[in-house]
């Protein structure tokens, strides 16, 4: 039941990336010289995004982007296609996520032309090549994602020391660094010669945190992660709760609340945060699978916090569900649960 290839929040070079555009949502915040227009922009997508409205936010996006010649619209609509396809555990559509990467590829190339390369445009280029990179790293192809990944990493470290108080970037070099430590420790056989360090990554997403104006709320998402995995509750708890406050309806922080719980084996309150993560999924065009796998997750719960009545009955009615043939792995685990908990009616 604990083997989920999305949310099993095993941090990855590059992949962890995915959610950590997120900070492109703070730019009107930001001392950056950008447009009015931009700014405008940013807010209506902010509000889309972080209420998982996806779709509201390509409609914004495309009906502005192209009366400018700005890369930012067009970064803006790759994150959020990425983090549409990371919610849902799915790709939507493949061909529409390469054009964009392509025109927005194209579009800080041109920008370059008429404006000269920046730390800006070089943060907007490594990002584009990140969330290209993570497209096919969940999708398993391996070396088709690596060169962006690495193209990524070179053009951010380049964006910093252009200007050294872009922390922006420290929210993705930080994330790496983690990343790297991490494989070493898991494949140290193969990447003992691979650097990396979990606490400079830790403490570059923290100065992220504080120091940067464009993406401090993004680090903190990524910090309740990196705070569990290296078990500072305490922190992860605070961080959890500040955003929750801030964004009370986001299915991002409602996947972050719910490892908060399950690390603290507050099974109950972990359960009805899936609970709540299952019903809107299931509401969603896309949300079939992850409805589903949410539910598995509250059954589970349940079944930890010793409520085998309740979790069956979670069971019960996902295999009532017509879709669950569709995902037969899902099913048969779900089959199992039944039967472990069910053994007490026995």
């Amino acid at each position: 039941m604990e083997s989920h290839t999305l949310h099993s929040y095993l941090l990855q070079p590059v992949k962890c990336s995915v959610l950590v555009i997120l900070f492109l949502f703070e730019i009107p915040l930001s001392a950056l010289t950008i447009s009015d227009s931009d700014r405008a922009i940013t807010r209506d997508v902010t509000a889309y995004l972080l209420n998982n409205q996806y779709d509201s936010a390509i409609i914004e996006i495309d009906r502005r982007s192209a009366l400018q010649s700005d890369p930012l619209p067009a970064v803006l609509k790759l994150a959020v296609l990425s983090l549409r396809d990371v919610d849902f555990e799915k790709t939507v559509d493949s061909a529409l996520f390469l054009r964009t990467y392509e025109s927005a590829a194209a579009k800080v190339g041109q920008w370059e032309t008429s404006n000269g390369a920046s730390s800006y445009s070089l943060m907007l280029s490594g990002l584009s090549k990140a969330i290209h990179s993570a497209f096919y790293l969940r999708q398993k192809k391996y070396f088709a994602a690596l060169q962006n990944g690495l193209d990524a990493v070179k053009l951010l470290r380049e964006a910093q020391q252009a200007d050294s108080s872009n922390y922006e970037v420290d929210l993705v070099l930080g994330s790496y660094e983690y990343g790297r430590a991490e494989l070493r420790s898991r494949y140290w056989w193969i990447l003992f010669w691979y650097p990396g360090d979990r606490h400079t990554g830790i403490k570059r997403v923290e100065r992220c945190a504080s120091k940067a104006v464009l993406a401090p709320e993004a680090a903190r998402f990524i910090l309740c992660d990196l705070y569990l995995q290296e078990k500072r509750f305490e922190d992860a708890k605070r961080t959890v709760h500040r955003l929750k406050r801030k964004y009370p309806g986001s299915r991002f922080v409602r996947w972050a609340e719910a490892k908060y719980f399950e690390t603290m084996k507050e099974y109950r309150s972990a359960a009805e945060v899936y609970r709540q993560l299952s019903l809107s999924y299931n509401g969603e065009k896309w949300g079939e699978y992850n409805a589903l796998y949410t539910g598995s997750r509250q059954a589970f719960m349940l079944y930890k916090a010793g409520d085998e009545q309740s979790a069956n009955a979670v069971c019960d009615h996902l295999l009532a569900r017509s879709q669950i043939g569709k995902y037969k792995e899902l099913k048969r685990e779900i089959m199992k649960l039944r039967e472990r908990s069910g053994a007490s009616d026995n």
